[in-house]
C-alpha cells in the first residue's frame, strides 16, 4: 500500500488544483472528487479524445485519475449536507474556489473547520485568499505573467513579438504540487497536536522560483556599480545568454557551450569528443573552459574566437542524429542532447525501463499517462483506477464515509501552541545548484535542522549565478544561492578524501534525511551509497535527485535543467510556431523536480512515523517535468498527435495573448497578458476598448469564431494597449472582471502589493552584505507558518559548530581535519 494509505481527502478543486489530489492519491490516499452536477470545469478543458464513444478531457483523465467521484448540488440542502458530512469525516479538504468561493461550494471553511478541528483545509488560488489582488480574475497565462516567468521568455531574434508562455498551462500545476507539500506539512503538525489548520497556496508566489533568481534582481543589484562586469553566464544552462539551440541531422539539439569552474568541464569533454571523432579542433583542444571566463573578461579570448569554435561545433552536431548525440551525452558526459517532443518521450527506452508509464481504465476507456514520480525500495504508490465518471461513486462514498471517520483521524487534540512541522528533523544536504537545494530550503523553513555540505574549492554552480549585490560577481553574494539555501547551516568538506567521507558517515548516523544530487554512482564510489548509509542508520530516508534517475540506460547522463527540459519535452514547446523553439527560461525541470521531491519526502516521513523504517527515494527531474505534460502525453498515446508550440495562443480561448503597451515612467516598454475565458469576458473586453462594434459581430460571438480571427483580434487589442501603460490595462480590465496582468519584471515582482501583503520577500541580516532578500515559503500555514531564520551559509561559516556541537568532535580532531586539508 502507498505511503499515505488511510488518509481521506475531499477534493473540491477544478483544473487549478487537480494535480494536488492526484499526487496524494498516487501516494495512497483515498481521494474523492466532489463535483457540481454539471461537472468540474476541468472536464471542459482540452485536449479531448474519444473514449468509449464519448469525447473526454485528457486534463481530467490524467490529473483527475486515481480517485473516486461524487456529484452534488451545492445550492440544495441535501447537496450541502452530503459534502459537509464528507468533509467532517475527512483528513483533508482541497479547494480552488478563490476568495469567498467556499460559500459557493456549499461548504463554508470557517464553519466546517470549527466543527472538525482535525481537518486540514488547503486553498489553492491565483493570488491568495486575501490582499489587494485576492479578487483578481485569473487565467493560467495571467498568473504566469504575475509570477515572473513570462517576462524573461523572449525570442532574441523576434523581441518585437514580446515574451512567451510555455504552450501548455503550467502556473497552477506548480501551485498544485506545492499544495501537496503544504498539506503534508500540516498533517505532520497534526500528528503531535491532533489539530488541523489552513494551508493557503498562491500560484503567483509559487512561480518566482521558476525565474532562476531573476525576480530578485531589483532588490539585489540596486544601482549596478560602475566596476560591475558585463553579466557572464556560468549557469551551465545558458539561461542568461541564449543561443542554446543547434541543428542536428534529424532535429534540434539543446546545447550550451558552458564556461566556469563547475560547468566548463562539459565543454572540455565536447572538444575531446570532437577530436576523437576526427575533427581538427586545433588550438581549441588546449582551452580550459573551467577558467576561460577570466580570458573572456580580460579580452584575451575574443568574440571572434568564440564564433570560430562555435562554427566547428555547429558542423559537428549537424552530422549527428538526436539519438546519437543523446547517447554520447550519456557515455562521454557532454551537454548536447536532442530536443524531444512528446513522441520521443512516448518511445523512450529509458522511461520504459524505469516503468514510468501507467495505463488506467479498461478497454476503450484506458488512458496511458505518467505514473510513479519516484522510484523507491518499498511500496509507496498505488495506481488503482481511471478518473471517475460524473457521480460514479456518489452512493458508495456517501455510505462508506458517513459510516465512520477516517482511520487516520486523531483521537484528541492537544492544548497549547504547535511546534513547527519539522521541528527536530535532522537533514544532511549534499545537493547543489537548484533542484536539490530547494528541497532542503523548504525543510529548513518549517523547522528542520539542515546541514549544507559543500566545497570552497570546487564551488557549486549556483554561487556563480546572478543577480549579485551591485552586479559585482561574488560566490558569497548570489541571490539565487541565497534563496535556495537560506536557513541552513553550512560546512565545507572535501568528499573525495577518506576523512571527509567519514564525516559524512557521522552525519548520516546523526541525521534523519540525506539529500544528494550527484551523478549516479558518485556516492557509491565514495563508499557512501544508499546501502552503506542505511546500514549506518536504518531510519534514514535517502533522497537522490538526478536528471534521469539512478537506474535505466540514461541514468548516468549529467548536466543541467535545460538538458532536463529538452529531455522532458519543454524545449520544444516554447516559441512562435513559425520559428524554431526558444525553450523555457533556464533549467525548467529544476523548478518542477523539487516540488515532487518534497511531497515524496514528506510522505516517506509520514510513513516512517508509523513504521519506524527509512527508505530510498530516487527522483528523476526529467520524469517530474513530464508529469506537467500529462495531458499532452496521454493525447499522443491515444491518437499520435504531437503537441506543438503555439506562441501565446490557447486551444480553446481567444483572445489569449501578451500585448505591447505604452512606455511608462521607469520602464522602456511593457507587456500585458489578457485572456477572454468565455463569451462574457470577450464582450466586456470589447466594451473596455470602446469597440462595441466588435462585440456585436456574430463571427466573434463564440470562441471558435474568435479563434479563427485571432490574428485580427490581436492586432485590434495591440492598437488599444499601445496607448496605455501595462499597469493601466491591468487595472482597467481587472476592475471589470477580465483576467489581465502586466508581464512582471523584477521591479514589478519586488514591488507587488499582493506579494508584500503575504510577506513573500524576506529581508535577512548578512555578515558580508548587511542584508539580503530571499523569497519566503510558497505556502502559508495558519498555525505553523514557515519562517526563514537566517541567511544562506557563507563558506566555512558553521563548520566548527557542525563538527563540535552536532557531531561531538573535540577540538583536537577538528584541528587535525583542518590541517589535513579536509575542511575545504
Amino acid at each position: 500500500m502507498g505511503f499515505l494509505d488511510g488518509y481521506r481527502v475531499l477534493d473540491l478543486t477544478d483544473e487549478r488544483g487537480l494535480v494536488a489530489g492526484r499526487i496524494l492519491a498516487d501516494l495512497g490516499a483515498d481521494v474523492v472528487a466532489a463535483e457540481p452536477l454539471e461537472g468540474s470545469r476541468a472536464r471542459r478543458q482540452g485536449p479531448f479524445v474519444d473514449l468509449g464513444g464519448e469525447q473526454r478531457s485528457l486534463l481530467w483523465e490524467t490529473y483527475g485519475a486515481n480517485r473516486r467521484g461524487v456529484a452534488y448540488d451545492p445550492s440544495s440542502s441535501d447537496g450541502r449536507a452530503l459534502v459537509r458530512d464528507l468533509a467532517l469525516g475527512a483528513d483533508v479538504v482541497i479547494e480552488s474556489a478563490g476568495s469567498g468561493g467556499d460559500e459557493a461550494l456549499g461548504l463554508p471553511r470557517g464553519e466546517t473547520m470549527a466543527a472538525a478541528p482535525q481537518l486540514v483545509w488547503c486553498s489553492i488560488s491565483a493570488f491568495g485568499l486575501d490582499g489587494p489582488k485576492a479578487a483578481y480574475a485569473d487565467a493560467d497565462l495571467v498568473v504566469w505573467a504575475a509570477g515572473g516567468p513570462l517576462e524573461p521568455h523572449r525570442d532574441r531574434d523576434a523581441r518585437e513579438r514580446g515574451p512567451l508562455r510555455i504552450s501548455s498551462s503550467q502556473a497552477f500545476l506548480h501551485a498544485g504540487a506545492d499544495a501537496a507539500a503544504g498539506i503534508l506539512l500540516a498533517l505532520a503538525v497534526r500528528r503531535t497536536t491532533g489539530r488541523g489548520q489552513h494551508v493557503d497556496v498562491s500560484a503567483q508566489a509559487s512561480l518566482g522560483v521558476a525565474t532562476l533568481g531573476q525576480v530578485l534582481t531589483a532588490v539585489t543589484e540596486g544601482e549596478r556599480a560602475e566596476s560591475a562586469a558585463p553579466r557572464l553566464d556560468m549557469s551551465g544552462s545558458g539561461s542568461a545568454r541564449g543561443g542554446t539551440k543547434w541543428h542536428g541531422k534529424d532535429g534540434l539539439i539543446e546545447f550550451n557551450l558552458a564556461v566556469g569552474p563547475a560547468a566548463g568541464r562539459f565543454s572540455n569533454a565536447l572538444l575531446r569528443w570532437m577530436a576523437d571523432d576526427g575533427v581538427d579542433v586545433g588550438r581549441f583542444l588546449d582551452w580550459d573552459w573551467t577558467t576561460i571566463h577570466h580570458e573572456l573578461t580580460s579580452g584575451a579570448v575574443t568574440e571572434d574566437d568564440l564564433a570560430e569554435v562555435r562554427e566547428m561545433i555547429r558542423a559537428f552536431l549537424a552530422s549527428k542524429t538526436k539519438l546519437e548525440i543523446t547517447e554520447a551525452a550519456v557515455q562521454r558526459r557532454v551537454l548536447p542532447v536532442g530536443i524531444f517532443d512528446v513522441s520521443d518521450l512516448g518511445r523512450s527506452p529509458h522511461l520504459d525501463a524505469r516503468g514510468f508509464w501507467v495505463t488506467l481504465g479498461d478497454g476503450d476507456r484506458a488512458v496511458t499517462m505518467p505514473g510513479p514520480f519516484a522510484q523507491t525500495d518499498r511500496a509507496a504508490f498505488e495506481h488503482r483506477r481511471a478518473a471517475p465518471s460524473l457521480g460514479e461513486h456518489t452512493d458508495e462514498i456517501a455510505t462508506e464515509w458517513r459510516a465512520s471517520p477516517s482511520p487516520r483521524r486523531p483521537a484528541a487534540t492537544a492544548p497549547g501552541p504547535a511546534r513547527p512541522p519539522l521541528d527536530g528533523l535532522k537533514v544532511v544536504d549534499l545537493s547543489w545548484v537548484v533542484a536539490g537545494p530547494l528541497i532542503g530550503r523548504a525543510l529548513a523553513d518549517f523547522g528542520a535542522t539542515v546541514v549544507r555540505v559543500e566545497s570552497s574549492r570546487r564551488i557549486e554552480t549556483a554561487r556563480y549565478m546572478p543577480p549579485f549585490p551591485q552586479g559585482i560577481p561574488d560566490p558569497e553574494g548570489s541571490a539565487l544561492y541565497e534563496t535556495c539555501n537560506a536557513g541552513k547551516l553550512g560546512m565545507c568538506l572535501d568528499l573525495s578524501t577518506a576523512a571527509g567521507q567519514d564525516v559524512v558517515r557521522d552525519l548520516a548516523r546523526w541525521g534523519d534525511v540525506v539529500i544528494e544530487s550527484f551523478s549516479p554512482g558518485t556516492m557509491a564510489k565514495w563508499g557512501l551509497g544508499v546501502d552503506a548509509l542505511r546500514a549506518l542508520n536504518p531510519r534514514l530516508v535517502v533522497l537522490s535527485t538526478a536528471l534521469c534517475g539512478q537506474s535505466g540506460p540514461w541514468s548516468s547522463l549529467a548536466g543541467y535543467g535545460n538538458v532536463g527540459a529538452a529531455l522532458a519535452g519543454f524545449q520544444h514547446l516554447v516559441g512562435w510556431p513559425d520559428r524554431q523553439p526558444i525553450g523555457p527560461l533556464g533549467p525548467y525541470t529544476d523548478y518542477v523536480g523539487p516540488r515532487f521531491s518534497l511531497a515524496m519526502l514528506l510522505a516517506a516521513l509520514d510513513e516512517r512515523s508509523e513504521t519506524g523504517d527509512g527508505c530510498v527515494l530516487d527522483v528523476s527531474q526529467v520524469e517530474a517535468g513530464i508529469w506537467f505534460l500529462a495531458p499532452e502525453m496521454a493525447e499522443w498515446f491515444a491518437t499520435g498527435a504531437v503537441a506543438e508550440r503555439r506562441g501565446n495562443r490557447d486551444r480553446a480561448m481567444a483572445p489569449h495573448g501578451v500585448y505591447a503597451c505604452r512606455a511608462s515612467a521607469g520602464r522602456d516598454d511593457g507587456w500585458v497578458a489578457i485572456v477572454a475565458r468565455d463569451d462574457a469576458d470577450w464582450e466586456v473586453l470589447a466594451d473596455a476598448m470602446d469597440r462595441a462594434d466588435l462585440a456585436s459581430e456574430l463571427r466573434f460571438a463564440t470562441a471558435p469564431g474568435r479563434l479563427a480571427a485571432a490574428d485580427e483580434l490581436d492586432a485590434v487589442i495591440t492598437t488599444w494597449t499601445s496607448t496605455l501603460a501595462a499597469a493601466e490595462v491591468e487595472a482597467l480590465l481587472q476592475a471589470r472582471g477580465v483576467p489581465a496582468h502586466r508581464a512582471a519584471t523584477s521591479e514589478d515582482f519586488c514591488g507587488d502589493p499582493q506579494l508584500a501583503h503575504r510577506g513573500h520577500l524576506v529581508t535577512l541580516p548578512h555578515p558580508k552584505w548587511g542584508e539580503v532578500v530571499v523569497e519566503g515559503p510558497r505556502y502559508v500555514l495558519s498555525e505553523t507558518a514557515g519562517e526563514v531564520c537566517r541567511h544562506a551559509p557563507m563558506f566555512h561559516e558553521d563548520t566548527d559548530h557542525v563538527l563540535g556541537t552536532i557531531l561531538g568532535y573535540d577540538q583536537e580532531r577538528i584541528d587535525a581535519l583542518r590541517a589535513a586539508d579536509v575542511l575545504v
